[in-house]
């Protein structure tokens, strides 16, 4: 609201009565949002702002940022419903194995490595060691159906094409496989002839994923291998890995296999799943020699490494294990607070300047927290998984 009263415009005495009663329950709203009360309605006054002109770049205020809808996972904190991604590794990392597995668990819905996975159709685009794929898929179908939720191709395909692309996106629209998940295994063979470390040829790469993006609607997933410095990322120019929303690092050391979050915008990333191949025997081919291919089986209580909180996430652990101290000696043995302690002991830490940064930090921290597992939360009450912990990090 403008400082200066004398340069608005009060028009009617109604307009006036109004100005009065906005002024009133928008002040009453910012005290309402700090302590969780509920919301007055604002009516129409001389405080509104005026139309924007119509133009062709619509201009946005923060308050209309924030009420933005929130990113939407595929597989909730690795991977977002819509946009770029890329699973990268040095071949021989099981990276193709990993995609597999993904791709099954998306199509289906079901947990993938923990994380919660929301389903819809897959098309899996596999232009390497496609020789490979019916065992691959046989080894999974030991340990259940395949989905009908996901289709494959397995000709060839020159995204730098024109009509190849077009025939692409004409295949996955015309099966109604469009809003879902295409994986390109491996972008390599899927653009042919392309230098790699060419910013120019790297450009058209990635258009022509936003191209099959666009048209529907969902996620392309790219196979790529990792560069002759695993340690630099994926091979090629940077301009790849800045295109991204999200990006999956695969790593091996002997027979320890692991793979972790590279990239993810609003996601947490740094986190190292560890995995194994089991081997699945499927019988003997003409020879009499054993037909074998692998699944991926996580490795269960591996441990997971993770980067150390940020700043806010240490204050707001730092905050909640001040808020459970005072709930000690009760019944419930369990570390813990309700949301209305640990809010109040979060907002007397905050260095955050106004009521609003503080509602939104903690709005925040609280969903990361529980992301990252420090925490879970049932009915507004939240809990150490285990304990009092020797450290938060």
């Amino acid at each position: 609201m403008s400082s200066d009263l004398s340069k608005i415009e009060w028009g009617s005495e109604e307009l006036l009565q109004n100005s009065v009663k906005a002024y009133l329950a928008t002040t009453y709203n910012q005290h309402a949002e700090w302590s969780g009360a509920p919301m007055a309605s604002v009516p129409p006054s001389a405080f509104t702002p005026k139309p924007r002109p119509s133009t062709r770049y619509k201009m946005k205020s923060a308050s209309d940022v924030l009420r933005s809808d929130a990113i939407k996972w595929r597989v909730k904190g690795v991977i977002p419903e819509r946009g770029i991604a890329a699973i990268y590794g040095p071949s021989g990392s099981g990276k193709s194995f990993l995609v597999v597995d993904m791709a099954i668990s998306i199509a289906t819905g079901a947990e993938w490595f923990g994380y919660r996975v929301k389903s819809c159709p897959v098309v899996y685009v596999c232009l390497e060691g496609e020789a490979g794929l019916s065992v691959r898929l046989a080894a999974y179908r030991t340990k259940g159906s395949i989905p009908t939720g996901i289709e494959f191709i397995d000709q060839p395909t020159n995204l730098l094409d024109t009509k190849d692309l077009q025939d692409l996106v004409t295949a996955i629209k015309m099966n109604q496989m469009g809003g879902g998940v295409v994986i390109i295994d491996t972008l390599n063979r899927a653009v042919p002839g392309m230098d790699e470390n060419s910013s120019v040829d790297m450009g058209h790469a990635i258009n022509a994923c936003k191209v099959i993006q666009q048209a529907m609607g969902g996620l392309v997933l790219l196979v790529h291998h990792s560069g002759k410095d695993a340690t630099k990322g994926m091979r090629g120019h940077s301009s790849l890995h800045a295109a991204l929303d999200a990006a999956i690092e695969v790593k091996r050391s002997g027979d320890e296999r692991q793979w972790s979050v590279a990239k993810a915008k609003d996601g947490a990333d740094g986190k190292e799943h560890q995995f194994t191949l089991a081997v699945m025997n499927l019988g003997e081919d003409e020879d009499g020699d054993p037909i074998t291919s692998c699944v991926i089986r996580p490795i269960a209580g591996a441990g997971v490494r993770a980067k150390p909180l940020t700043q806010i996430q240490q204050i707001g652990m730092d905050a909640f294990m001040a808020a459970a101290s005072a709930n000690t000696g009760g019944a419930d043995q369990s570390v813990h607070a309700g949301l209305e302690q640990w809010r109040d002991e979060f907002y007397r830490r905050s260095t955050a300047d106004n009521p609003d940064s503080k509602a939104r930090s903690f709005h925040r921290l609280r969903a990361a927290l529980v992301d990252l597992g420090k925490l879970t939360n049932a009915g507004d009450v939240y809990r150490l998984p285990t304990g009092f912990p020797n450290q938060t990090t």
